[in-house]
């Protein structure tokens, strides 16, 4: 389900890029991709993934072998919600803001690609490839999409 979502972010953003012809660039493409994959993926998806491991914790829990009441559960909710509230409100500041939002999505991404990759059900073409489509190819999508973009680079120096 959330390959699919990824994949309208990025088509989505394709199609914006290309329906104004007197702004079209790479940067300007790199950028909308980020800003794509930042509200559809990162953003409102994993906000309410954040809600629901801070309502109901069981299922985080299930995940990271603890109880429901572990203090790691509840960390790792409140920092899901602070990281997909900044996916989402990072288009609204552009530049240097879509840099702070994507970067710690696209870490997270990687290492949860790791992760996934030596635990269970990882190993084989279709569980890497699964894994690689759900999470690292996130990591790709935003890290191309900054390079791209070069948040930044139009942004004056100070002084």
């Amino acid at each position: 389900m959330l390959s699919l979502v990824l994949l309208g972010a990025v088509i989505g953003a394709l199609v914006h890029a290309r329906r104004d012809p007197t702004r079209r660039s790479p940067a300007r493409t790199g950028e909308l991709i980020v800003r794509y994959t930042l509200v559809a993926y990162c953003g409102l998806p994993m906000l309410l993934i954040s809600i629901g491991i801070l309502v109901a914790p069981e299922g985080m829990a299930e995940i990271l072998p603890v109880g429901p009441s572990a203090p790691i559960v509840a960390f790792f909710g409140w920092a899901y919600l602070g990281m997909s509230l900044a996916a989402v409100l990072a288009p609204w500041y552009s530049g240097s803001a879509l840099l702070a939002a994507a970067i710690p999505w696209a870490v997270y991404f990687a290492g949860a690609t790791v992760v996934h990759l030596h635990g269970p059900g990882g190993h084989g073409h279709g569980g890497a490839l699964l894994v690689f489509a759900t999470h690292g190819l996130v990591s790709v999508i935003l890290v191309a999409g900054l390079a791209m973009a070069r948040p930044g680079a139009r942004v004056a120096p100070p002084g």
